[in-house]
């Protein structure tokens, strides 16, 4: 394993997610507003890691490969989490959908990565505006306080409800891209 700066950021986001679960189920005062502050720090870590890997030459193996891990665990942990507060059925259907995604990606990355390093399955533009969407949404879902007299929740929803639709058609662009691959 390589240390460096853009490594060291992703596994800080790992270990942010202790933190925002405490402070989640915590019923301090301002247990809330400390869970989100975490939540942002980690997802700031996302696009940071990313930046210094690029801008300082610093990409490695090992963070191309706990990048994407140290992302689905922020955002699936938030989506449990916050699935304790809302059950309705407008919620479930986008977590049920983006947690699929997730999985089905992994699955998708484990036979690429057991066929070799000729198929490699690049990171798609939608899927950096769905990861936005996503942590927006969690974001204002998470947050669960007015904004300028707007409902943060509400439209913490209906940003993750168009996370899922992205979601989707970012799943249909990966299976596009490695069918051939994947079905041999």
């Amino acid at each position: 394993m390589t240390i460096n700066l853009p490594n060291i950021l992703t596994i800080i986001r790992i270990l942010f997610i202790p933190m925002i679960i405490y402070f989640f189920f915590s019923t301090y005062e301002y247990s809330r507003l400390l869970a989100t502050l975490v939540f942002v720090a980690a997802s700031l870590t996302d696009f940071f890691d990313g930046y210094f890997a690029r801008k300082m030459k610093q990409q490695t193996s090992f963070g191309e490969f706990l990048d994407p891990i140290a992302d689905k665990m922020l955002v699936i942990t938030m989506l449990v989490l916050l699935i304790t507060e809302n059950n309705h059925i407008l919620f479930v259907i986008p977590v049920i959908i983006i947690i699929s995604r997730e999985f089905l990606v992994i699955a998708i990355r484990q036979r690429l990565a057991e066929l070799g390093d000729k198929f490699r399955l690049k990171v798609l533009m939608i899927s950096k505006i769905k990861t936005a969407f996503q942590l927006v949404s969690l974001f204002l879902l998470l947050y669960k306080v007015d904004i300028y007299s707007f409902n943060s929740y509400l439209i913490g929803v209906y940003l993750l409800q168009a996370a899922s639709v992205l979601t989707l058609i970012s799943f249909i662009y990966y299976v596009r891209m490695s069918w051939d691959a994947i079905i041999k």
